[in-house]
């Protein structure tokens, strides 16, 4: 199945819906919970903005971005 770049878009959109969501829910349990991010945790997320500053990785908007151009 081939999906047209609006089609894909429009996936992409649902997709960080979603995940802005269940970002929000794991924010409100982690709350109830009166629990702190572990320092594990910690690590791999000050690493994964590392490689996002330094241009290894890229974000959704600006895959999105890139997508809307292309369509």
């Amino acid at each position: 199945m081939v999906l047209s770049l609006s089609e894909v878009l429009s996936v992409l959109k649902n997709i960080r819906v979603e995940i802005e969501i269940i970002r929000m829910k794991v924010e409100a349990i982690e709350n109830i919970l009166g629990e702190e991010m572990s320092e594990e945790d910690r690590k791999a997320l000050i690493e994964a903005l590392e490689e996002y500053r330094r241009g290894e990785t890229v974000s959704l908007e600006e895959v999105e971005k890139e997508v809307e151009a292309k369509s």
